[in-house]
């Protein structure tokens, strides 16, 4: 099963590009902490940054003695992806005490293509999971205070975990009829450490959540859209939040809580066989009620494919458990329902291929443009660069102090030009985003003079379109 797992996930490590232009930032923060680390100038408060530190600082510990953040954050990435694998399989053969269960469950995750394109990328959403998952692990084996360590390492990776301070409590209550006060000293570990480092810092406890609120703030007010709940946004976004979960996965939680409901209802008790699936159950839809209601505030206006792993993670011992009960309350049925499951698995695996595909495809187009930057741009010169896409910038591998943005940008044409004459900017990139300001300005201009600015690039794919317009200022070589 190591073997299966891993094979996929380390040779994408070395081979595919990250999934996502955040992993580029993270990269960026693991140079900067294993910097300061071989240095020995690293100090508590280095910690502090716009997302929760535990990841970027055990890459920099392992990058000090390798030297190469970009490989270590994607290698590590995918190590974390293999045990996640590994989890599901435990997890489901706890639930379903079916050896055969368990190896489809490992199949589904270990040979799934989005989780692999993710693990291979220097994200937080896989070693997330795998923290998440070994909790739950040890949720169902009675081992508390193991399982409040998990969930506070997964708090210190991302902030939504900072919940199960109060979930963990509640499912030991429920089966154990008493809580650890040591799990629950454990589970506080997170968001105290992190409002201590945030006043360290900053002087300010609520600094992340501050900056974190600026950003939305600006995002929506560059995206009036995302403000709105669009029909056709909304169809894409749930279209993706079920791929990415899996169709199949997503509807079998759902039967597997509707099944508890209704005997909480009727017996006023779980059964002993219907007990061990309530864990995993409050583990998923506690993240999934999570996500809805941000998105249903604007905190999290897009849903992302990502977003879904955490909950295909969850979800796949939940479906083998909900097949199992099935086949046995409706035998007449079960091959039907095999048959069933398999189809849409594989339907989803199919569309998650599809689209790794066409991130590969958008890849391409932000490589041409990041490397005609590294071989045209002087670095030594006193010029700028204006770039909203943050791909190029992290695979220019020229200096962030070199790139201006929207976000530093007036939003009007003659005062967007003077600002570009100002800062010295030496070549302007153009990618098709809504909150991109030149491509409000100049949507139809790709390929012609803008001003000052000539055409020297256009980088354009059709299949999950991405269009890059990189213009260079008169008279500058």
């Amino acid at each position: 099963m190591i073997s299966v797992s891993a094979f996929p996930r380390i040779l994408g490590a070395f081979f595919l590009p990250n999934a996502f232009g955040d992993a580029y930032v993270y990269i960026r923060d693991i140079g900067a902490m294993s910097i300061k680390l071989s240095a020995h100038t690293f100090a508590l408060t280095d910690l502090f940054g716009f997302w929760l530190p535990l990841y970027q600082f055990t890459c920099a510990v392992i990058n000090v003695f390798v030297g190469n953040g970009f490989y270590v954050g994607k290698v590590v990435s995918a190590i974390f992806g293999v045990g996640v694998c590994l989890l599901v399989y435990s997890i489901t053969l706890q639930l379903t005490a079916n050896r055969t269960a368990a190896l489809l469950a490992f199949v589904l995750i270990a040979l799934n293509p989005l989780h692999i394109f993710n693990s291979a990328s220097a994200m937080t959403d896989v070693p997330h999971a795998f923290f998440v998952s070994a909790s739950l692990y040890f949720v169902l084996r009675r081992g508390w205070v193991a399982a409040a360590i998990f969930a506070a390492l997964a708090g210190l990776t991302r902030v939504e975990s900072w919940m199960f301070i109060a979930l963990i409590p509640a499912i030991q209550f429920l089966r154990a009829r008493r809580v650890s006060v040591v799990a629950v000293l454990i589970l506080l570990i997170p968001p105290v450490f992190w409002f201590y480092i945030s006043w360290k810092a900053t002087g300010n406890w609520l600094a992340c959540f501050q900056a974190r609120q600026q950003y939305h703030n600006w995002l929506l007010a560059m995206n009036p859209k995302l403000g709105r709940f669009l029909l056709r946004q909304v169809l894409r976004d749930g279209a993706i939040l079920l791929v990415s979960t899996d169709i199949a996965v997503f509807f079998a939680a759902f039967v597997a809580g509707w099944r508890v409901c209704k005997q909480l209802l009727n017996d006023r008790k779980i059964s002993n066989e219907m007990l061990p699936t309530v864990p995993p159950l409050i583990f998923f839809f506690a993240f999934l009620s999570l996500l809805i209601f941000a998105y249903l505030t604007h905190q999290q206006p897009i849903i992302f494919p990502r977003y879904g792993l955490i909950l295909f993670s969850l979800g796949i011992p939940i479906l083998a458990w909900t097949v199992l009960r099935l086949r046995e309350t409706k035998p007449h049925l079960a091959r039907r329902l095999v048959i069933s499951v398999i189809a849409i698995c594989v339907f989803d695996a199919s569309v998650q291929l599809v689209g790794s595909v066409g991130l590969l495809n958008q890849y391409s187009a932000q490589r041409a443009v990041a490397d005609y930057l590294r071989d045209h741009f002087p670095p030594n010169r006193n010029t700028r660069i204006f770039c909203d896409e943050g791909t190029v910038q992290a695979l220019s591998g020229i200096a962030p102090g070199k790139f201006l943005s929207s976000a530093d940008a007036p939003g009007d044409r003659a005062n967007f030009l003077a600002f570009l004459n100002e800062k010295n900017v030496e070549y302007l990139v153009i990618v098709k985003k809504e909150d991109s300001i030149p491509w409000k300005l100049f949507p139809k201009e790709c390929g012609e003079n803008i001003g000052l600015f000539e055409s020297v690039l256009h980088a354009h794919r059709s299949f999950l379109p991405i269009n890059i317009c990189l213009y260079q200022a008169n008279g500058r070589e």
